[in-house]
């Protein structure tokens, strides 16, 4: 900011300089006409007006020069400017695909879970029906042993059966072990993934707290850039009214360019700040299959400092809209940009929220 300043400054000196020669060029014009009490060589005036001419001539050409020195480093850093929001939309991008990615992970243990359960039951049924057939063949052996007095055939027969009935026990109780080993393996499987889930969502916090800093740096040089071009717009009105009749309409131009530039710059940080909003509201709803692929239409009013003062859903799903009026209520207070032209327009938005399921 000092450099334009200071470039402002000499480009103001310059001018001045440049109207000063004029007049003194004008004043050697009216003091060269000689008087006659004193005879002056006329030629000598008229050299001295050729030499504060080309004076003159080369002050324009270096104020031209530092005219456009300047357009050429304004237009640099708008280049800058549109690469950074480039870099730093694909990198919110690929941070939404690895929470994505983390959360379908997280999804899937606990449907393995879930299965897991189930299969659990149903060896335990099968192991409830096999204890049942155990006590019935027990049952059948001590009425075995009572007819052994009468037949001693039917009571080896009946003896064959028992052994029989205990073999298919021991078949039974060593399924139901094996069943035991894996419901366990089952379990083990489920607490490693739910392990792997807790290290995602640190990692996850991490990231957002990289970005919550990343963002409040921007903020701040955002802040120290729209103060430079408040200053640089007083210098430029100083400059235009000097020079305004040489570069009025090239400047009206270039200012017009700027301000198309900065709006854009807006927009993109509104955007920003909207995906920000709609990833709080996401932290706060509570979702339902049903809710998958709908959405809703909220209106948002939030204070200066991102309190939120009123919510309404608008078109959309109703069961959409009135979970995230409920999540924006529950989280009382949303991302807000210290920026006072961003957060102008954050103050009062329209948001399209879509639950992830």
């Amino acid at each position: 900011m000092k450099e334009s300043q200071s470039n402002f400054s000499l480009s103001a000196v310059v001018s001045i300089a440049l109207h000063v020669g004029l007049l003194a060029i004008l004043g050697l014009s009216v003091t060269s006409t000689p008087l006659k009490s004193t005879p002056q060589p006329q030629h000598k005036a008229i050299e001295a007006v050729v030499v504060n001419s080309k004076a003159v001539q080369q002050q324009v050409e270096r104020i031209k020069k530092t005219q456009q020195d300047k357009l050429a480093k304004e237009r640099k850093r708008q280049r800058d400017a549109e690469a950074r929001i480039q870099k730093l939309n694909q990198e919110r991008k690929q941070k939404e695909r690895d929470i994505a990615k983390a959360k379908a992970a997280q999804k899937k243990a606990e449907q393995a879970t879930k299965r897991a359960e189930a299969k659990r039951v149903v060896k335990e049924k099968e192991r409830a029906k096999a204890e049942v057939a155990a006590a019935k063949a027990e049952l059948q052996r001590k009425k075995n042993v009572a007819q052994r007095k009468k037949s001693e055939a039917a009571a080896k027969k009946a003896e064959q059966q028992r052994k029989k009935k205990v073999a298919e026990t021991k078949r039974a109780e060593q399924q139901r072990a094996k069943k035991v080993a894996e419901r366990k393996k089952a379990e083990a499987a489920a607490a490693t993934a739910e392990k792997k889930r807790k290290v995602a969502e640190q990692q996850r916090k991490v990231a957002e707290n990289k970005e919550r800093e990343r963002l409040a740096d921007i903020a701040r040089k955002q802040k120290a850039e729209q103060e430079r071009k408040r200053e640089q717009a007083k210098q430029e009105k100083l400059l235009q009214q000097q020079i305004e009749a040489e570069f009025g309409a090239d400047l009206d131009s270039e200012i017009k360019q700027l301000d198309a530039v900065r709006n854009q710059e807006i927009i993109s940080e509104v955007d920003e700040y909207k995906l920000r909003i709609s990833s709080t509201i996401q932290k706060y709803i509570l979702t339902d299959q049903t809710m998958k692929g709908k959405s809703c239409i909220l209106d948002i009013r939030l204070s200066d400092s991102g309190l939120v003062l009123d919510v309404s859903g608008g078109k959309g799903d109703k069961l959409v809209c009135r979970a995230a009026v409920n999540a924006v209520n529950k989280a009382g207070s949303l991302p807000m940009s210290k920026d006072p032209e961003i957060a102008a327009k954050l103050k009062n938005i329209k948001l399209i929220f879509e639950p992830e399921i």
